[in-house]
């Protein structure tokens, strides 16, 4: 070799290190096939160390005996980049081509079984590790340990554990995260305990396990001692704290931690803000998650999501179609947990307008193969009574779960077509879909509609003999329904006696609205007595009464019940209507001048009154408030 050739060899080696365009790296590959073949696998290897794997796999598989590097380069490339498939296949070929394992394809290709749930291919890597003598290396155990954890095989997992001579935090860690993800919390504990050294990383899977298994006191004594124990928190510990505070609703408990997140300069974090804004709507406060919303000064889909789910979990519809619209106007392109909310917004609302349009942008952008989205948006055409569309959709559907299969048995039971929530019944079951609780609403619901009396009682019998499931106050509830919407009144509150669980206020103010249709002043008196138990402050048990005794000319008794009404300081809560105008659901009560055009909307009413009173129509006053 001529001195000239070695130096255009260093040369080119000296280019391989660095950084290079795509056409630069054509320049060189004709340079080494023609001239200097021996760079072949440098140039391979310069290829994958820049991520530009598919030219790296077609020079890789035109070399005659690829060696170990190469193969482990590729296989971590891969890897890296996710492409777990082709990650395993590399190692395949790797060993079935008589090329020896080295320790550093392992770590890799087992995160990539992880990915794939590889499980036979996993054993048949653990046993290569054991025949090359791998086995005491924690750099190579902990990836097996970590692939048994995360699949379930907690057994395994403690094996290799237990194998390893020179454990490190990592591998505490990850069996850690094993326990956790089987629900042994007692093992995970005792784990920790035994750690000489704990990281950050250590804390949080500990506080994490705590909240994952729902021990959520646990979780916040376990961040308390991490303090106190001088490990300074980061913003997983917090998020992680922040979850349980929204599981407990514990909004005290939150504030504590929202001030720690002030303290030390965490406001600006996006996934702890996130949480902080969660932990607001989980606790009911929705507007303090909206300050902390807007102060955000990045918003990711995930925190547009928890806002927009916030304000639909809290019955503030018309809030939800507003920020949804806002987020458009940013160019943010929503996921299917953002149109879930949107959709159960328009599902509050009942409006047609907002539906079709929701419901069309929905269409659009193909969510409609994404089940949940599929499952909301049947929901919502049933409750905006277009049971045609929510069939269609639910027809169109190429996956269906249970929550798909009750969307559409409720929407059809709730618009009268009892028959055909029946039918939709006995196909879910031919379709080897196994109901549950929901399901047995929404064939009652169907039921009460239909005025089938025998056939719901059918129904929450076999809800137990047949199907395992213990009849929940929803369902009881349906059954009185149906009873008091068939005239039998007496049976209803016999129903009630014998109930396994305590009636609640649906159920007995569901007896007590039949009563006043029924005119079965006994039976009122007794649903009061129990509903003024349950709720007090409820004004509309007194109106009931009072109107029941008015009508059966009970003058005194009425009076009786306004008196004590207002003794006891019972507002009577104003009734809203609700009126859709442009795309947009407006709320007024009597004598309400919040509208901006309220005078224009009185005139109209007056001129209105003028007329009917012209044509000597008549209003009947029936001396009920």
């Amino acid at each position: 070799m001529t001195f000239l050739s070695t130096s255009m060899e260093r040369h080119l080696l000296n280019l391989l290190h660095s950084s290079l365009h795509i056409k630069q790296f054509n320049q060189i590959h004709a340079l080494i096939v023609t001239n200097y073949p021996t760079l072949t696998q440098a140039f391979v290897r310069s290829l994958l160390r820049l991520s530009v794997v598919a030219y790296a796999r077609d020079v890789m598989d035109r070399i005659p005996q690829p060696n170990q590097v190469l193969y482990s380069s590729l296989i971590s490339t891969y890897s890296k980049l996710s492409l777990h498939k082709k990650a395993l296949e590399g190692f395949v070929l790797m060993h079935s081509s008589g090329t020896g394992v080295v320790w550093l394809t392992i770590p890799p290709v087992m995160k990539s079984c992880i990915s794939f749930l590889a499980v036979e291919l996993a054993k048949e890597i653990h046993s290569l590790v054991i025949k090359h003598g791998f086995g005491l290396d924690v750099f190579v155990q902990t990836p097996l340990m970590d692939f048994y954890a995360k699949t379930g095989d907690i057994d395994s997992a403690k094996k290799v554990f237990d194998g390893i001579c020179m454990k490190d935090t990592i591998c505490y860690n990850c069996l850690i995260s094993g326990y956790s993800k089987s629900g042994d919390v007692i093992a995970a504990q005792q784990l920790f305990d035994e750690m000489t050294e704990r990281t950050i990383v250590s804390w949080n899977s500990m506080i994490s396990c705590y909240a994952n298994n729902g021990s959520y006191h646990e979780g916040l004594r376990i961040f308390e001692r991490m303090q106190a124990e001088g490990c300074y928190p980061n913003e997983i510990s917090v998020a992680t704290v922040l979850s349980i505070c929204a599981k407990l609703r514990d909004l005290e408990m939150g504030l504590r931690v929202k001030k720690f997140i002030q303290d030390n300069n965490f406001s600006s974090n996006m996934i702890v803000s996130t949480a902080l804004l969660e932990m607001y709507v989980k606790c009911g406060a929705v507007d303090d998650a909206r300050q902390e919303f807007d102060r955000m000064d990045r918003k990711d889909v995930v925190a547009w999501g928890a806002m927009l789910a916030g304000y639909a979990q809290n019955g503030r519809p018309s809030e939800v179609l507003e920020l949804f619209k806002c987020m458009k106007s940013e160019g943010i392109k929503p996921n299917d947990v953002v149109l879930v909310s949107v959709l159960s917004a328009c599902s509050q609302l009942g409006s047609v307008e907002a539906s079709e349009r929701i419901g069309n942008y929905v269409e659009s952008q193909d969510f409609i193969l994404n089940v949940h989205v599929a499952s909301a948006l049947v929901d919502m055409y049933s409750k905006c009574g277009k049971i045609s569309k929510a069939r269609q959709i639910f027809h169109m559907m190429p996956h269906k779960d249970i929550v798909s299969w009750n969307s559409l048995i409720i929407g059809l039971a709730a618009n009268g077509f009892a028959e055909g929530a029946f039918s939709l019944f006995e196909k879910m079951k031919q379709n080897k879909v196994t109901p549950n609780d929901i399901t047995f609403v929404g064939l009652l619901t169907a039921c009460t509609h239909a005025g089938l009396v025998e056939l719901g009682l059918e129904f929450i019998s076999s809800m137990k003999a047949d199907h395992q499931i213990t009849p929940a106050i929803e369902h009881y509830a349906c059954i009185v329904d149906l009873f008091c919407r068939s005239g039998r009144l007496n049976e209803a509150y016999e129903f009630i006696s014998i109930m396994e669980l305590e009636p609640n206020v649906v159920v007995w103010g569901t007896l007590l609205s039949a009563s006043r249709i029924y005119s079965n002043v006994e039976l009122a008196e007794l649903s009061v007595k129990k509903l003024l138990e349950l709720e007090p402050e409820n004004s509309g048990n007194y109106v009931l009464l009072s109107n029941i005794y008015a009508s059966a000319g009970r003058w005194q008794e009425a009076l009786k019940v306004r008196n004590i009404m207002k003794f006891n300081r019972v507002q009577k809560i104003s009734a809203y209507s609700w009126i859709e105008v442009d795309n947009e659901v407006l709320m007024f009560l009597v004598g309400d001048t919040s509208h901006p055009r309220s005078n224009e909307v009185y005139r109209v009413v007056d001129g209105l009154a003028i007329q009917s009173t012209s044509t000597s129509y008549s209003l009947d006053y029936e001396g009920e408030f």
